[in-house]
């Protein structure tokens, strides 16, 4: 029964695969003025990238070493890399045929000639080059500190100007740099927050790799505690594993569960619930009404959830602020722009019912070493009454 589900999805994922190299490989070469020297040259190059891709991720799919393998690791980015290439080169030349078709429609002010130039084509096989150094960049200068402030008629005083530090899709992993989870640290403990709040894709992969990050991780500090949820990355590497990692550097693990902390008069509730991927796995998957029974009628209550999606559900409980992630806002081009078609709550400030949301879009990056379009954030979620 697992077998033939399997089967179908790679047939349709290695037929999808071939239509998009013959398309691109035909659109790249059909109407230059190439010699066969050159047409051959061009689709072998595109043939060896998307053999690359698939043939890496055929590898990695099958991968349960444990052991740092620093060949395993620049296999796996490089073709992470390639993987961005092809994805601008794509979206490229799928803009340019858009162009050309509406150039037809419209009328000529364009040149078919100049635009399926060979000049052309060496330009868009250039182009992607320069947008991955871009996005490395971006990723490279670490996360972008955002303050946002968020205003609650019902707010109780003592907990005017509470700062919460929101992260989230961190993403630590082979192909995140050490040195930018030590700056994430020294970045919040800067910033002494009142509380730090995780919601899920912190750790993807194996836990015992990555033993200097949690070292790293146990540095950070908040006034009244760490509070953290899974998100469905987790549960692809032994969850019940990478969960007690972050319990022993001080995190406090909510699985629908909800803490009480007391300002004066006033309580905050922080509250947090799995992510859906937990149930294929046969672990605990998100129970709202768990998660209601301890809920507080005079509390103002926060809830964690990597995703954002559970929001009308959640609004339901009488929760004041959803804090979620894993939409990464689309992350590169052109999926910062398609996002929103995939998700309902992409990234930003969003009024659910008598609830706010907010979505983080991403304090790391999941795949390629870039961002394009978007950044790392680390958001400053600051209570107002108003």
């Amino acid at each position: 029964m697992i077998k033939k589900p399997m089967g179908i999805f790679r047939t349709v994922a290695s037929t999808l695969i071939l239509t998009i190299f013959v398309y691109v490989s035909h659109q790249l070469t059909r109407f230059t003025d190439f010699s066969w020297q050159g047409t051959t040259l061009i689709v072998s190059f595109l043939a060896f990238l998307f053999a690359l891709v698939i043939g890496t991720f055929l590898f990695f799919w099958k991968e349960k070493k444990l052991d740092v393998n620093p060949w395993r690791d620049r296999l796996l980015n490089g073709s992470l890399t390639v993987m961005a290439y092809i994805n601008f080169l794509i979206t490229l030349v799928i803009l340019r045929d858009l162009l050309a078709f509406a150039d037809n429609v419209t009328g000529t002010w364009i040149s078919l000639e100049v635009l399926y130039s060979s000049q052309a084509t060496a330009t868009l096989m250039g182009l992607p080059v320069a947008m991955i150094a871009l996005g490395n960049a971006v990723v490279r200068r670490g996360a972008r500190a955002k303050i946002m402030p968020v205003s609650f008629a019902n707010l109780p005083s003592e907990l005017e100007g509470l700062r919460i530090v929101h992260i989230t899709d961190l993403h630590i992993s082979p192909s995140l740099p050490l040195r930018l989870v030590q700056k994430l640290v020294d970045q919040v403990n800067a910033m002494k927050p009142d509380l730090v709040v995780f919601t899920g894709d912190i750790l993807d992969s194996f836990v015992e790799k990555h033993q200097q990050e949690f070292e790293i991780l146990k540095q950070m500090r908040a006034t009244h505690g760490i509070f953290y949820v899974p998100g469905n990355h987790e549960y692809y590497w032994d969850a019940p594993k990478g969960l007690q990692a972050f319990r022993s550097v001080g995190f406090h693990v909510l699985i629908n569960q909800a803490a009480t902390l007391t300002f004066g008069k006033a309580e905050l509730q922080v509250a947090g619930i799995p992510d859906p991927a937990a149930l294929h796995f046969r672990q605990e998957g998100p129970e709202l009404d768990k998660v209601a029974s301890q809920l507080r009628p005079g509390a103002f209550k926060v809830l964690l959830s990597h995703q954002p999606s559970l929001a009308p559900q959640v609004e339901k409980l009488g929760v004041d602020l959803q804090l979620s992630g894993h939409t990464h806002g689309g992350q590169f081009f052109p999926w910062n722009w398609l996002i929103v078609f995939f998700e309902r709550y992409a990234k930003g400030l969003y009024q659910v019912g008598a609830m706010q949301l907010y979505v983080n879009q991403g304090t790391g990056y999941w795949g390629p070493q870039l961002r394009l379009g978007t950044y790392c954030e680390l958001t400053e979620i600051i209570l107002r009454k108003g």
